[in-house]
């Protein structure tokens, strides 16, 4: 009895880390090819180390057969535990995980209780290495029960919501989302009792989880809308029934759910779609694909941008201490002065301000708030160490982003500036040249480019060939993290752009 708890202790150890990218992706089973090199390592060791204990057992009798079972849990351990430290992915035992985890040792000890009565006992020891086929079957038992479950908590929001007198404001975008909410919420909250969805909450549970902490008494609904494949925003406006709608940004991303950059354009555009012709939708027009939604849209809409727009932005300056800007309306110019740095910020801003000003908030008002308007933790993040500058622009890293990031980086006196940066993820078929892409601009800037290992910082580096920019390859952010204190000196500016999730630590 006591190996078997061994056995069963072993998967679950394994299954883990496989358990998180289960997690990471939506619990879709297509998130755990992304472990398919591990994946492979574990079919073969128990093919191999199941065929040779056989082989050794049908020899070996009494004493020897049960030495040999005791060095196959050995093997087995010292396996599982490098496959685990080489995977290297937190996890958060959430409510669904913990019931999957259950599931997945249930099925465990049940599939594999008839090899107590083999001749060969000792493949109790072999079997973890199966942990992550047992969670897949596993993943497949509960996806039906877990998304029955969800539609019943999500349909019950989505009652709430059509009751709700709130004014609900959908955002959506390859980027630039939370920025645009956290700042529209700060703004609105100057004149409206204002709710929105905290951090990055842009699912249907995300959005259900906001609802539910809803008091009723809201004037004003701020929900985030995010997609991974066609069909999210369809099913999140679906839920919410938008009164107005903001489009942030269009960019290659999460290619390898979306298949194209066509069907990007045609998901993110279904929020403008949603909303009724007499009401409006907000235009991020410095992005050209979302110009294009602009100009298609019959019904009511709002344009913001450097030209050609319905609220102008010009004259940005950056300084030490934050950015100004003016935004202007027709014959009406205001200046603004923001707390945060980056290209980025202004335009975000601006289409806060766009949204407020249409939705009565004085323009005074908006001037005043925007002195506090700091930007969300690791989107174009200044901060200030000494005479050392550091920027991080770690999260949600894209091609976009990461053109506006390092235009903006260009921009800030500074003898050496440097860059750091993993490469980006999700690029589909397009993904070496995006990142070959990635590495041409980012000569275009940087002195010092620190590069991470890896098929995405690889590219990168492809990119950097014919510049003149320096080029160090670190293992992982902990090395680059390692090697700033022994780099960077007085007057450097740092950009890091390191934007590798969990599911991509592999």
């Amino acid at each position: 009895m006591s190996f078997i708890v061994i056995s069963a202790g072993l998967a679950y150890f394994l299954a883990l880390p496989f358990a998180s990218l289960l997690q990471g992706g939506g619990y879709h089973l297509g998130a755990l090819l992304r472990a398919k090199r591990h994946i492979a390592f574990c079919l073969a060791y128990f093919a191999l180390s199941s065929a040779a204990e056989t082989a050794v057992c049908l020899l070996a009798k009494g004493v020897g057969s049960f030495v040999l079972t005791i060095c196959m849990y050995a093997c087995t351990g010292l396996f599982v535990f490098c496959m685990h430290r080489s995977m290297r992915l937190e996890i958060h035992f959430t409510r669904r995980l913990i019931r999957s985890l259950i599931v997945f040792l249930l099925l465990y000890l049940a599939i594999y209780v008839g090899l107590f009565f083999t001749t060969v006992k000792g493949l109790w020891a072999t079997t973890p290495a199966t942990a992550p086929f047992v969670l897949a079957l596993s993943s497949v038992i509960m996806n039906p029960i877990e998304k029955a479950k969800n539609k019943r908590y999500v349909d019950r929001a989505a009652k709430r919501l059509a009751l709700m007198p709130a004014l609900k404001i959908g955002i959506t975008g390859s980027y630039g989302k939370t920025s645009v909410k956290r700042y529209l919420e700060q703004i609105l909250s100057l004149r409206f009792k204002t709710l929105a969805s905290p951090e990055n909450y842009n699912t249907p549970l995300g959005l259900a989880k906001t609802v539910e902490t809803a008091s009723d008494k809201e004037q004003v609904l701020i929900l985030e809308m995010g997609a991974r494949r066609q069909g999210d925003i369809r099913e999140l406006c679906d839920m919410v029934k938008p009164d107005l709608g903001i489009i942030t940004g269009i960019a290659p991303q999460h290619l390898e759910t979306f298949g194209s950059l066509e069907n990007v354009i045609s998901e993110k555009g279904r929020l403008g779609e949603s909303v009724a012709a007499d009401k409006c939708v907000f235009y991020n027009l410095t992005d050209p694909h979302v110009r294009k939604m602009y100009q298609s849209r019959k019904g009511k809409k709002i344009g913001v941008g450097y030209e050609n727009a319905d609220y102008v932005i010009s004259d940005t300056v950056f300084g030490k201490s934050g950015s100004a800007f003016t935004l202007s309306k027709g014959e009406e110019l205001h200046r603004f002065s923001l707390p945060c740095v980056g290209l980025a910020s202004v335009v975000n801003v601006s289409l806060a301000v766009a949204v407020a000003v249409e939705l009565g908030v004085p323009w005074e008002c908006c001037v005043a708030a925007a002195y506090s308007l700091y930007a969300p933790a690791h989107r174009f993040e200044v901060v200030r160490s000494g005479d050392i500058t550091v920027i991080d622009d770690s999260y949600n890293v894209n091609p976009v982003g990461a053109e506006v990031a390092l235009e903006s980086l260009a921009m800030f006196a500074g003898e050496r500036k440097i860059v750091y940066t993993s490469g980006i993820v999700e690029g589909g078929k397009q993904e070496k040249e995006i990142n070959r892409s990635l590495g041409r601009k980012i000569a275009e800037v940087a002195s010092i480019v620190l590069v991470a290992e890896g098929r995405y910082g690889d590219a990168v580096v492809q990119g950097l060939e014919n510049g003149k920019t320096e080029v160090i390859r670190v293992k992982n952010t902990d090395e680059a993290s390692t090697l700033f204190g022994e780099l960077l000196k007085k007057g450097d500016v740092l950009l890091i752009m390191s934007d590798l999730p969990r599911d991509y630590l592999l």
